[in-house]
């Protein structure tokens, strides 16, 4: 029992190019976070201004949106190791660059305004190929044990290293925040070098498609194909779940009694039940039919998110929270598994492009609606109504999507879209 509950690392032991990559992924993640300190606080203690910092931040955020499908489409075209290198010698070269800028008598804010963007879009471009990559580098039986553990990079990367970064830029200045971040890509890109050819199934005889036309493309995949389109439908509701953050401040004062720190722990918990989740997933590879696991995990978390609009005293609110944060992770790993099992590797890159700019877009989505609903509800009444909502909306999905409910994890690649082959005429025809 206790094997079946610790994290499955048999990708990490198995497969040398995956271990790489998830090394320079957790790298990657710790200089993304550690960036995310120390632009606002230059932004900040440069202009006073925080429309300044809103204005950098929302650039680096459209061209990461940019870059995501960007690099879709590069990603089932060209070879994806290529792609990730020069996506990583990309954002080194922006970290370079932002540290010149900081160790400058005068630092240019318009720069910053620049290299921001510039970041965004070689990072993704950098995801999407790392992505869509993933699935040739380990076993077909392995795809929810990498999903844990990429997970689990993301989660504890965004706990720790905001913090590393605000230690970083304390203690030396911006300047060395954005060498420290330099350093650690120029790191990565020695991990990726040392992986095999990652190259696209893709016709020879196939023309190339123009950049729209195949980001379109990689819409009607997914609109038409019966697990991919319910699974990217089922996380437009996660998308909307993705603004509860945004009550936080609100329900701690109006229905917690708290302050600053209760809204910290409020934040902090779902973070720590993901990581739980992660690190004892190794069960959730066992799954007969992963698909109604999913939809299963989608009610339960919506569910004990509505519970939380009920709660009074902050440790009960912190549970909540942090078994919400535990079932969403589980779900986030099924979804990940089922996503790469059953999209074929001439798809890879714009699915997986349209998956990571759902889940980056998700949180501005939903935090419009939930500041529009906090308006008009108190906050607490808001997260209910949020929670049963979201509840009631993915129970009928959860009875209507009949592919996702008896979808299993593929152990074979999917076969690509497109005519079949006319058969060959009788002889004598």
């Amino acid at each position: 029992m206790l094997r079946r509950l610790v994290m499955d690392i048999g990708p990490l032991r198995d497969s040398k190019p995956f271990r790489n990559v998830f090394i320079a992924r957790t790298v990657s993640v710790f200089g993304i976070g550690m960036l995310a300190v120390a632009l606002p606080v230059q932004v900040y203690a440069l202009t006073g201004s925080t429309v300044h910092v809103g204005a950098v931040a929302a650039a680096e955020g459209f061209a990461l949106l940019a870059g995501f499908l960007w690099g879709g489409v590069l990603a089932d075209r060209h070879d994806r190791r290529t792609l990730m290198l020069r996506a990583r010698t990309a954002a080194g070269i922006g970290f370079v660059l932002l540290a010149v800028n900081a160790f400058l008598p005068s630092p240019s804010v318009a720069a910053l305004y620049v290299l921001a963007a510039w970041d965004g879009l070689a990072t993704g471009v950098s995801v999407t190929a790392l992505l869509a990559a993933t699935p040739s580098l380990v076993a077909p039986d392995k795809l929810v044990a990498a999903g844990a553990l990429n997970a689990l990079t993301v989660r504890l990367g965004s706990m720790v290293s905001p913090a590393l970064g605000g230690l970083v830029v304390s203690a030396f200045g911006v300047g060395w925040n954005y060498t420290a971040a330099a350093a650690g890509t120029l790191g990565t890109i020695l991990l990726l070098t040392g992986l095999p050819p990652l190259k696209p199934a893709v016709a020879e005889d196939e023309p190339e498609q123009n950049p729209l036309k195949a980001v379109a493309d990689g819409f009607r995949f997914v609109a038409s194909h019966r697990v991919v389109g319910s699974l990217m439908l089922l996380g437009l509701l996660f998308m909307v779940a993705g603004g509860i953050p945004v009550l936080m401040p609100a329900f701690a004062t109006q229905s917690l009694d708290g302050g600053p720190t209760t809204v910290g722990l409020l934040f902090a918990a779902p973070a720590c039940g993901a990581v739980l989740a992660s690190v004892t997933s190794g069960w959730a590879g066992t799954f007969r039919r992963p698909g109604l696991a999913l939809l299963v995990a989608s009610v339960a978390g919506f569910t004990t998110l509505a519970c939380l609009g009920f709660a009074r005293h902050p440790a009960l609110a912190v549970a909540i929270l942090f078994v919400y944060g535990f079932v969403e992770s589980v779900e986030e790993i099924l979804r990940y598994g089922l996503i790469q099992s059953h999209t074929p590797d001439s798809h890879l890159g714009r699915v997986n492009a349209l998956w990571a700019a759902q889940e980056t877009g998700g949180g501005a989505i939903g935090s419009l609606g939930a500041g529009g609903l906090g308006r008009y509800l108190a906050p607490g009444a808001a997260i209910a109504v949020y929670g049963t909502v979201s509840a009631v909306l993915a129970l009928v999905l959860a009875l209507t999507l009949t592919g996702l409910r008896t979808a299993t994890m593929r152990t074979g690649p999917e076969p690509s879209p497109g005519p079949k082959p006319e058969p060959s005429p009788e002889p004598g025809a």
